[in-house]
């Protein structure tokens, strides 16, 4: 057997797999280029212990297929391994018709916004694209709001002259996550298809979750931190996000739910703005663009206020970032563990290496952290990929273009059966 040519030194290190972050936008459209593109965002990632990402791709020209190619050019640059999320705007017969090929490449999962008015307007279409995913096996990750529900309460707020931020939790209220859980839990049953509820926020939903324990439901880092108070700030638009920041209780729920097996995974939904961008003068609540920076801080905050806090197992936090969303996702055969065979993606990480976050220190294009100012204990102090050293003391040694495609089986396990 050859000897290694190198020797780590893991004293009273933890030794963990790789974390995968099923949930990111990094890939462009033809009309938007994200701040953190693949390469940028991917940097973030690595420096976070962050091995693989999961980013979100749209459906192109009425075809699948292209926002795959569009994707596969953007991810060119990354960092780190990845594969898609393809998102259906306009689910007809020739995007149904493209799914079988694009599952024997490798793509098996899709992604479905139930808040649009093209998903109300489109229905029977929707459905019909659920029961042919559910027959090939595909995963099928669901943005659960009510579009009914927010455009009622917008209106209302809008009339009533209330377009400040303040009111922005008031126009996407729970209501309308609980709403739209229970319609995709009744969906999800006929059509036989393994659905992952995305960025869950609420009491009220995880509630709804165990009522259906056939579905796999992510939170994101927002919402086991923070609450609806940031919204009394001046500058509350910096944490605007979709669904919007709830109430003490609901953080508690939440990780409770994250504890007991009710939640499978946390992702970051990672899709920063600058601070102008976000700031921009005469913004109503619903023009702020949505969503923060979260991949580099994702791994270390789980550790800091989830195990060192008592809310989480070191076992369990594994599980939510790392051997969870491969089983689910069908990336298992090759991440999310610690085993002979599959990848060596691993993040020697020092439980008590305490630092302070300051958007200027991290790795994303943004110009501001939502979580500036905490002190965090716990930070990787190595990162492997497929067994080389990508990161290392705080510096990236991964180039661009590091990263590689992962195909994923079909066939996602279910958390149980449908009754």
């Amino acid at each position: 057997m050859p000897l290694a040519d190198r020797t780590i030194d893991a004293s009273g290190l933890l030794v963990l797999p790789g974390v995968i972050d099923l949930h990111t936008h990094l890939a462009s459209t033809p009309t938007f280029a994200p701040l953190d593109d693949f390469e940028c965002g991917t940097r973030a990632a690595l420096a976070g212990g962050v091995t693989a990402v999961a980013s979100m791709v749209y459906q192109e020209q009425g075809s699948l297929r292209r926002g795959i190619e569009r994707a596969f050019r953007d991810a060119e640059r990354s960092h780190v391994d990845y594969a898609f999320h393809v998102v259906v705007t306009a689910p007809s017969d020739a995007a149904i018709a493209e799914l079988p090929s694009l599952v024997r490449e490798g793509h098996s999962s899709l992604k479905v916004f139930m808040v649009s008015k093209a998903f109300v307007d489109r229905r029977d279409e929707y459905l019909k694209l659920y029961a042919a995913a559910g027959g090939l096996g595909m995963l099928l990750a669901v943005h659960a709001e009510d579009h009914a529900t927010i455009a009622s309460a917008t209106a209302a707020l809008h009339a009533a002259g209330k377009t400040a931020v303040r009111h922005f939790p008031e126009s996407r209220p729970v209501e309308a996550e609980v709403v739209a859980i229970r319609r995709a839990a009744e969906d999800a049953q006929p059509a036989k298809v393994a659905m992952y509820l995305v960025h869950l926020s609420s009491r009220a939903a995880v509630d709804e979750l165990r009522r259906a324990p056939w579905l796999f439901g992510e939170t994101r880092p927002l919402y086991l931190y923070l609450t609806r108070a940031q919204f009394e700030r001046d500058d509350a638009a910096l944490w605007v996000g979709q669904p919007p920041l709830r109430d003490r209780e609901d953080v508690e729920a939440i990780w409770t739910a994250l504890a007991d097996g009710t939640l499978d995974t946390v992702g970051t939904d990672h899709i920063p703005w600058t601070r102008a961008q976000k700031l921009a003068p005469g913004l109503s609540f619903d023009r702020v663009p949505p969503g923060v920076a979260n991949l580099e801080t994702l791994l270390p905050m789980l550790y800091s206020e989830g195990v060192r806090k008592g809310r989480l197992t070191v076992e369990r936090m594994v599980e939510v970032l790392a051997t969870g969303p491969a089983r689910i996702s069908g990336m298992g055969e090759r991440k999310g563990a610690i085993e002979v065979g599959r990848d060596a993606d691993i993040v020697l990480f020092d439980p008590d290496l305490t630092r302070t976050i300051r958007g200027s220190d991290m790795h994303s294009a943004c110009d501001y952290d939502p979580y500036e100012g905490w002190v965090v204990t716990g930070w990787p102090r190595t990162v492997l990929l497929r067994g080389e050293v990508a990161y290392e003391h705080g510096e990236i040694r991964a180039r661009p273009g590091a990263g590689r495609f992962v195909p994923r089986e079909p066939g996602s396990i279910r958390r149980s059966a449908p009754p």
